[in-house]
């Protein structure tokens, strides 16, 4: 045996050992367009918390992650039909459960509050309150099965975070549901800071990528982002990616 051959199969050894150093594949994955720091279509392509966790934990496996973003519910809908490998930012749902494959740990809660006007005086701080009060939802979200389950409020659905704040300032809506960290970068964007106040906690839902039951790829996609994931929370790159996130969202107040 040359020595060449000796190399090769001193290599070939040491990956089935170890296993694969790399996939050297590429993942197309949906991102949500609208939904601003988590993910949002920002000067042509995806950006936001959700978009940097995606990346990394892809990455970690060797695997590029190449990003389409697009309305959610079309999103979540291509990857049902199975036309779509994965679509993010998903809660983890009753309502959607069953519908999709999910990675083992979340990639973050994304806590919701209840908005009410600036001179609201009254005793809501929690979903309980709300039965028989109009709320502004935005259209496609999913907010938490303390939201999404509730049929005792009326449930108003706009289009964007943008126009549900500008009805409640506009006391065209009682309340209003939004993200917590998407307030905080949309308040002073849309120069209402001071204008509608939280009351409460509304739901924390868990937000994952949620993966095709009947793409071909699916499964495959959904153990290779778990592993990865894991991989980025050992390692502290996630905690430095969402330190670094909090930085720049406090920054931008």
């Amino acid at each position: 045996m040359t020595k060449l051959m000796k190399m090769a199969g001193l290599c070939l050894a040491g990956i089935f050992l170890f296993g694969s150093l790399s996939y050297g594949e590429t993942v197309k994955i949906i991102a949500e367009d609208d939904w601003y720091p988590y993910s949002a279509s920002i000067d042509g392509g995806a950006k936001g918390i959700a978009v940097d966790i995606v990346k990394a934990a892809f990455r970690a496996e060797g695997v590029d992650a190449e990003l389409q973003t697009m309305n959610y519910d079309r999103g979540m809908a291509a990857v049902k039909d199975g036309s779509a490998v994965g679509c993010f930012d998903a809660p983890k749902t009753k309502e959607i459960e069953e519908s999709y494959l999910w990675h083992d740990e979340p990639m973050f809660a994304a806590t919701s509050l209840i908005f009410a006007p600036a001179d609201y005086t009254g005793n809501v701080t929690s979903v309980a309150g709300l039965t028989g009060k109009t709320v502004g939802l935005t259209q496609g979200y999913g907010y938490g099965d303390a939201v999404d389950s509730n049929n005792l409020m009326t449930k108003e659905y706009s289009k964007s975070d943008e126009v549900i704040i500008k009805k409640l300032v506009a006391k065209r809506l009682e309340f209003i549901v939004l993200f917590e960290k998407c307030a905080d970068y949309l308040l002073p964007k849309l120069g209402l800071q001071g204008k509608v106040k939280p009351l409460g906690v509304a739901d924390a839902p868990a937000i994952y990528v949620a993966f095709s039951k009947s793409n071909p790829d699916g499964k495959k996609f959904r153990d290779i982002f778990s592993s990865g994931f894991k991989k980025i929370k050992a390692d502290g790159s996630y905690q430095k990616l969402m330190d670094d996130w909090a930085a720049q969202l406090k920054g931008s107040k």
